[in-house]
């Protein structure tokens, strides 16, 4: 795979430095190859670098080195929440410094290495690759946490407490660099390097920064009128089929050097069984919800036990203020914060199945999930796929007017994350349990159907919405910035303890409080610049 292939090749690399670093032959040698210079530095394995740092920072999960996206996951039902928001088991301050440390000192850090170095060299491929990524990141930051060190950042002891920007400012910066990475891309002759998401692919790098450009534009809408942009970036090309996806690819190697398989895969397929419990909302939005079984619901989950829990296995049984104790049919998943003692029944929830992680496809098997089982973890991250970019482009229409049909663009929502989902790994899917076209085709008119029937705007905005929610699956992100923008889907089940303030925010890293004199700790509920809506998000 072409993850694993970089990934080895970077440990190589590393290893010839060790060695060279130890070598006795010459000991009066004038260069210390151990202290590279920038003239000695790969230009493509420093890019493919940057973006291994930024998908850690963005995706991974193991025990408390979380990522933003398991934050942000359990904020929205996506994954479950043990305990308050702001509780030992979820958000805290120390949780978050390897994030931070990801991002700023490992992927913005050798973005500002990289590009003079590709300037020098006349690389302006390189450059345009990492600008985007440099944007993703600051926006990933602002959106997150708020107000976030940019025009003082990455100064190292010459400016060791960086002072905050104003998200807003930040976001104003990062759509002129999107726009001095596309003009890079676009210079005659450029030249593109081998990268992890694209090989380097120039049209495709281009409609990712056309689409990230729209993605805050859309985040925006609360607080500007940006609709004559919006449509400026529709008629020159988004995202548009799964070809373009952006997304990052895993492979199934897994090793103590270069781990390659999906985080979650990695966490949940071992001999200890799920690390994870699912969220019984979001399972029974897709059991359930509709009177019918969502065709991308044996996709999404796999169940490990073919009995129902009892006695210390369900722990909810007779609580109250529980919305779904047990699921039926063999679902075990757990209520949103719920917090009772764990029993050990790794190896018989039910955890992630074949899309987005590379697990096993259910096809009541209900074999311990475990190494090797399923897709043996060759997942994908979904960043930004064609599917969300039609329900963003629907939301945009029905509430500000831009180009598009939402209708139509809420069925090409819907169809195109079917697609994906089920011929993700088709190989792995048994035939005698796989979703059909006549499933596709019920589902659509279903919720075509609801949408056709609604009195107002707002009742249509709520189905797109919660469409674009369970297409989401797997980008947390995406499902937190959303609620937060538009305080959909509208049915989140409560918490079924005491919660705590529904965090607008998240909280500034430990380590960064705790050095930087310039920066104090904010309250959860402080809520990000486009973020306008009411308090009572739960």
């Amino acid at each position: 795979m072409k993850t694993t292939k970089y990934i080895n090749k970077l440990i190589g690399l590393l290893l010839l430095a060790i060695i060279a670093s130890c070598e006795t032959g010459d000991l009066n040698q004038l260069n210390d190859p151990s202290n590279l210079s920038p003239s000695s530095v790969d230009p493509e394995l420093l890019l493919n670098n940057i973006q291994l740092q930024f998908v850690n920072a963005i995706a991974y999960n193991e025990d408390n080195e979380d990522g933003i996206n398991v934050r942000a996951s359990e904020f929205v039902r996506m994954q479950h929440l043990f305990g308050a928001y702001a509780g030992p088991f979820s958000l805290t301050s120390g949780s978050m410094d390897d994030t931070w440390t990801n991002l700023y000192r490992e992927a913005l850090q050798d973005i500002n290495f990289l590009i003079p170095i590709a300037q020098e060299r006349e690389l302006m491929g390189y450059i345009g690759i990492a600008k985007i990524i440099q944007a993703y990141t600051y926006v990933t930051l602002v959106d997150t946490f708020g107000d976030v060190p940019y025009t003082e950042a990455l100064q190292g002891n010459d400016n060791p407490n960086p002072s905050l920007d104003s998200g807003e400012s930040i976001y104003n910066a990062m759509l002129t660099i999107i726009d001095e990475a596309i003009a890079a891309i676009n210079t005659p002759n450029a030249v593109m390097p081998n990268d992890l998401f694209y090989g380097g692919d120039k049209q495709k790098w281009i409609k990712v920064a056309r689409t990230l450009k729209f993605k805050m534009y859309a985040q925006m809408r609360l607080v500007g009128d940006f609709s004559s942009e919006i449509n400026a970036l529709i008629n020159a090309g988004l995202i548009n089929s799964q070809a373009e996806d952006f997304q990052f690819q895993y492979s199934t190697v897994a090793s103590s050097t270069g781990e390659s398989r999906h985080p979650y895969y990695a966490l949940c397929y071992d001999a200890d069984g799920s690390d994870d419990y699912l969220t019984s909302y979001y399972v029974n939005l897709l059991k359930a919800d509709k009177g019918f079984e969502d065709p991308r619901l044996r996709y999404y989950f796999y169940r490990q036990e073919p009995s129902a829990p009892t006695g210390d296995d369900l722990p909810c049984e007779g609580e109250a203020g529980f919305n779904f104790c047990y699921l039926g049919d063999f679902y075990w998943t757990r209520d949103h914060g719920s917090d009772d003692g764990v029993p050990p029944d790794g190896t018989k929830r039910s955890t992630y199945g074949l899309y987005p992680i590379g697990g096993a496809f259910d096809a009541d098997t209900f074999i311990t999930g475990s190494i090797n089982q399923g897709a043996q973890g060759a997942g994908i991250f979904p960043f930004m796929l064609s599917s969300y970019v039609k329900f963003l482009q629907a939301e945009s229409a029905i509430t500000i007017g831009t180009t598009g049909n939402p209708r139509s663009l809420l069925e090409s929502g819907i169809r195109e994350s079917m697609d994906k989902v089920l011929n993700f790994n088709p190989g792995q899917v048994d035939a005698a349990f796989a979703a059909t076209n006549a499933d596709v085709d019920n589902y659509v008119d279903f919720v075509l159907n609801e949408y056709d029937n609604t009195a107002n705007d707002d009742e249509k905005l709520a189905i797109i919405m919660k469409e674009y929610y369970i297409a989401l699956w797997g980008n947390g992100i995406e499902a937190y910035n959303n609620y937060r923008r538009t305080s959909l889907p509208n049915d989140l089940t409560p918490h079924v303890n005491t919660p705590g303030e529904f965090p607008r925010a998240f909280l500034y890293p430990a380590t960064v409080v705790n050095t930087n004199s310039n920066i104090s700790q904010h309250p959860v509920t402080t809520k990000v610049f486009w973020d306008t809506n009411p308090d009572n998000l739960q």
